[in-house]
Formats: structure tokens, C-alpha cells, sequence
């Protein structure tokens, strides 16, 4: 139950204490005492789980079938705990609520003092995000579709924007840098969209080794080129003139 402070009356030394005053104090300390033990001394464990491995950001709430009472939030694991712990219940029949984002809720009916931890296996209400780090862009969206997850956004590395329902030749081969939401997220398809971070594709120009044109002529150069793919651009003609030999001094 919850404390409520009683009205306090003051009284003069050598005034005798009225049979109302006596009685506000008596109805003060009875509720004092009502209080108290509705907290509860006793602990309850609660360990939840999904798939053998401890569900990180569950919430644990207990509140009381029988008497009165407020819910009690548990405490979440911690290093050396791997329990949520529940503390300040009392001696009762309790419900206990666990909820959990991408779980179904679960609830258990609960006697205190429970000498064992309450184990709480959760199931999930969607799907686990796979791990696509590495793989290339293609077999990610493959991956996803056969998941039933759906692409809200694709960027690559420069941040330019990449379309997600016809992916470019020259993205498919592109290894995932980065994914949201994160690896072992459990998603609600119906609901909850994926994004992903490419590597910038890579641009292969052609490449052609030049030949030696020393010794032909404009027309020769400009056909040896042509057969090489390249065409004749800016040409300058110049007149090599070759310095005449000072004779000998006189």
C-alpha cells in the first residue's frame, strides 16, 4: 500500500494529549507498518533467454496477485549477474511481465519465496538480421529477399545513392562496408526496412600500349593509331633544323 502522511497535531507542554490526537498518531504508525511490509524483503530471479543465450535490453516487471501492492521493475544483468533481479517482494502469488524489442511478451505466475530463478524462454516476433559484412552486394540482397526483408536505403562509400530494386552491374560484386540494423537484430519484416553501405564500384577504363611512331609519317601514325582504337588529335608540324658546323679558325 502506499504511505500516506497522516495530519500531525502539536501539542503545548503540560496539555494533555485529546483521544484525536492520540488516535491520528496510532492510524499513522498502522500505516507505517502496512507499508513497509507490503515492500517485501525478498528477491526474485528471473533469467530470459532466446536461443540459449542471455536477451540483452529485456525488461522484467513483477507485481503482486494477492494483498496490496505496486509492480516492481527488476534489475537488468550485470558482470557477475546473469539474472534480472527483482527485489523488495513480498511473500504471495506475483505475475511477472517480460518484454523484450522483436519478442513476443511472456508472462509467469509466480509463488514467493521461489527458491529457483523463474526461467523465461522468449520467441521471437520476426526475423534475425544475418551478417552481411563482406559479402557482395548481390548475395546480400538475395539473402534479404529470401528473409523477406526489405531494403529502405543503399549508399555506397561516397555516399552517393544506389537503386535498391535493379542493382547496377557494377555494384553486385560490391562487398557490404556497413548495415542498419546491426547483426542478430531480430526485425519485424512487415514493418522494418534494412539499410546498406557499398563499396564505391570500381570504373575500369580500357588501356592500350602505345607504339613507337618515331620514323612514319602523319598518315602512317595516324593509321597505326586508328588500328589501336585512338584517333590523331591537335597536330603541330615543325621543321627540324640542324645547326651547320663552324669551320675551322683562322
Amino acid at each position: 500500500m502506499a504511505l500516506v502522511k497522516p495530519p500531525l497535531v502539536t501539542v503545548i507542554p503540560g496539555e494533555p494529549v485529546t483521544a484525536q490526537g492520540w488516535n491520528a498518531l496510532v492510524d499513522g504508525l498502522s500505516a507505517l507498518y502496512d507499508a513497509v511490509l507490503a515492500l517485501g524483503t525478498g528477491a526474485l530471479e528471473v533469467s530470459v533467454t532466446f536461443e540459449g543465450a542471455v536477451v540483452p535490453g529485456a525488461r522484467v516487471v513483477a507485481e503482486p496477485l494477492s494483498g496490496s501492492g505496486n509492480p516492481i521493475a527488476g534489475v537488468g544483468p550485470f558482470p557477475g549477474r546473469a539474472n534480472h533481479l527483482v527485489a523488495g517482494v513480498s511473500d504471495g502469488n506475483w505475475r511477472v511481465h517480460v518484454l523484450a524489442d522483436g519478442f513476443e511478451a511472456e508472462v509467469r505466475d509466480v509463488a514467493v519465496p521461489s527458491p529457483a530463478p523463474v526461467a523465461v524462454t522468449l520467441r521471437s516476433a520476426g526475423v534475425a538480421v544475418p551478417d552481411l559484412f563482406g559479402r557482395p552486394a548481390q548475395q546480400a540482397l538475395t539473402t534479404l529477399a529470401g528473409l523477406k526483408i526489405e531494403l529502405d536505403l543503399i549508399l555506397d562509400g561516397t555516399g552517393q545513392e544506389v537503386s535498391r530494386t535493379s542493382l547496377p552491374p557494377t555494384y553486385q560484386n560490391s562487398p557490404v562496408l556497413f548495415q542498419l540494423p546491426a547483426a542478430g537484430t531480430v526485425v519485424n519484416p512487415a514493418t522494418q526496412r534494412m539499410r546498406l553501405v557499398l563499396a564505391a564500384a570500381i570504373q575500369v577504363e580500357p588501356t592500350v600500349t602505345m607504339p613507337s611512331l618515331v620514323g612514319l609519317t602523319a598518315d602512317e601514325a595516324a593509321a597505326a593509331l586508328s588500328r589501336l582504337g585512338l584517333k590523331v588529335g591537335r597536330t603541330q608540324v615543325r621543321t627540324l633544323v640542324r645547326p651547320i658546323p663552324a669551320g675551322p679558325e683562322r
